[in-house]
């Protein structure tokens, strides 16, 4: 069974939000675009803790603005859509209360909804809630608050939270034993031995943290073995983006089993990750059940050598996997449509992602090598400024200071397109709902650009798209405003306001003397200081373009319509 998507409405700071999923789905967005709240509106439906209906609170609704915050916008709404993952799959599970609404419905992979509302009170109490499941080909909704029926798809997908990271001090809040149906006395000697090893390395009290480990591992490799858990060692954090660049698994078959190199970093990983799974694993799980890992921020506290095995082991697992990150290496080892960037205006959360067909072959290897691998960190923006190379890299950001602002703060980024191509880069913004806007020189490769960018406009004004300078490049630009003295005095050239030393020879003769990037940084040093002419016109007018378009980038966002084909799919639900 299979989790694809989830509606939530009025629930927290989300009026209305919708995600879909993939078997690993990435997730990542602005502090306040509301990953948590629908992780959140996702446990409160699946946490099978007390084998109770969801519970909501008073403050869990969304509400308008008004006087002592307002009324509830209205009744909480949360639908999670699963289907199999390939044709007959129910056939061999132990559907129980699901049998007879999913057993009847036409060949293909099916699919169900489970609804479940909740209205506001009048008198601030807890509200009552209702689930029901919806099922296509049926006129009306079946198992209305049939607990029997929430607990069958809770127990078929489990779901296990690691939030706040992988690491966590202190005893488990239970005991820690595997699910019911493997429950061994050798499997929860297993299971008690990982988490009391795992207890005395994070405390750091053992005087032998090393056996610490050594045993720890073993227990936990010993407790996978026993879960068919499959172990691997090198390329762990490229594997998924390999094979997705080449259409199939690396070398056209399924991974051999690796001996593991048996380093600190690697065992620590395989530690940290199954002793976080056994704290969270439910402890009835449905025949056939697979698991929803959610985890959030896995590479925190971690050095990249642990994550890599925390991450290699992860991609051993055979359940559905939910990841939040803030980190650009997770984020370029992860397959692009994976991931999903949100992005909130008004209570409205929108995903962004990279839909099939969006990029071709080759565009798809040209932007995970230049973007994702060597500038993943601009992912994470809200607006590329893209440039030629390296000078306007560099020159752009500390511009961006003399002119007042911060393009970290901004969310600006400045990526270099010469390599990559300027139709990867905007298809994939656009994609992911990233702003952008193209700096080019003023001579014939420029116009070039300029040609390319035009026909990528989708009717966006040119202005806020395209810069293109009036002179020949961005050395010219600025000996014209103001910064000659800075390219003499590197050229070693005395120029009167006479002389008739055109600026080609000057700037060609500095050039020369010193390379392109340190020029720029002269010429950026020289903008900084007291009484200098400052960012040239044409510049600011660019970086001002830049700043208003970042900031209005949630609400333009918003407003921007879905594609006519993803807009059918929704509609034929």
């Amino acid at each position: 069974m299979f989790l694809s998507e989830l509606d939530v409405e009025n629930f927290r700071g989300i009026r209305r939000g919708h995600l879909s999923f993939d078997e690993t789905t990435v997730l990542i967005g602005e502090n306040d675009c509301g990953k948590s709240s629908l992780l959140d509106a996702l446990a409160r439906v699946l946490d099978a803790a007390d084998a109770a209906p969801p519970r909501f609170e008073p403050q869990h609704f969304h509400r308008v603005d008004g006087p002592a915050g307002g009324a509830p916008a209205g009744p909480i709404r949360i639908a999670l859509r699963f289907q199999e993952r390939h044709a007959g799959e129910w056939d061999t599970q132990a559907l129980g209360p699901l049998a007879p609404a999913l057993t009847g419905q036409l060949p293909g992979a099916r699919r169900f909804a489970l609804e479940v509302r909740a209205e506001p009170s009048e008198d601030g109490t807890s509200p009552q809630t209702t689930w029901e499941l919806r099922v296509p080909g049926m006129a009306s909704a079946v198992g209305r608050d049939d607990l029997g029926l929430l607990d069958a798809i809770r127990a078929l997908n489990p779901l296990i939270p690691l939030r706040g990271g992988l690491i966590a001090a202190g005893p488990a809040p239970c005991p820690p034993a595997p699910p019911n149906d493997v429950a061994t006395p050798e499997v929860e000697r297993l299971a008690r031995a990982v988490e009391t090893h795992y207890q005395a390395l994070i405390a750091g009290a053992s005087p032998q943290l090393e056996r610490e480990l050594e045993e720890g591992f073993k227990a936990a490799r010993a407790l996978l073995e026993q879960r068919a858990v499959a172990f691997h060692s090198g390329g762990s954090l490229t594997r998924l983006a390999l094979a997705e660049l080449l259409g199939r698994a690396p070398n056209g078959a399924p991974r051999a089993r690796q001996a593991l190199h048996s380093s600190s970093a690697e065992r620590l990983g395989v530690l940290i990750l199954t002793a976080a799974v056994l704290r969270q694993l439910p402890v009835t799980q449905g025949s056939g059940a697979r698991p929803i890992v959610v985890i959030e921020d896995p590479e925190a506290h971690l050095h990249l050598m642990t994550l890599a095995s925390v991450w290699g082991l992860l991609d051993n697992f055979d359940v559905q996997k939910i990841i939040t990150t803030q980190s650009e290496t997770l984020l370029a080892a992860a397959p692009l449509q994976s991931l999903r960037r949100l992005t909130r205006y008004a209570g409205c959360v929108r995903q962004w992602r990279v839909h099939d067909g969006a990029l071709k072959p080759e565009e798809l290897r040209k932007l995970s090598y230049h973007l994702r691998a060597r500038r993943g960190e601009a992912s994470f923006a809200r607006l590329w400024i893209l440039v030629e190379g390296e000078t306007e890299f560099w020159m752009l950001r500390e511009l961006g200071h003399v002119a007042g602002y911060d393009f970290d703060l901004e969310g600006i980024a400045c990526v270099e397109f010469a390599q990559c191509g300027l139709p990867p880069l905007v298809k994939a913004a656009r994609e992911l709902g990233i702003e952008w806007h193209l700096l080019t020189d003023g001579d014939a490769a420029g116009l070039s650009y300029v040609e390319k960018a035009r026909a990528l406009l989708r009717g966006d004004p040119a202005g806020d798209r395209i810069t293109a300078l009036r002179e020949r490049d961005i050395e010219h630009c600025f000996y014209q405003h103001g910064y000659a003295g800075v390219y003499q005095r590197a050229a070693g050239m005395r120029v009167s306001l006479r002389s008739t030393v055109p600026a080609k020879a000057v700037i060609h003769r500095a050039l020369q003397r010193s390379s392109k990037p340190h020029m720029a940084l002269q010429v950026i040093l020289a903008a900084s200081e007291p009484g200098s002419p400052g960012v040239p016109e044409p510049l600011r007018q660019m970086i001002e373009t830049c700043v208003r378009l970042a900031r209005d980038a949630p609400r333009r966002g918003a407003q921007e319509p879905l594609p006519a084909r993803r807009q059918r799919r929704r509609l034929a639900r």
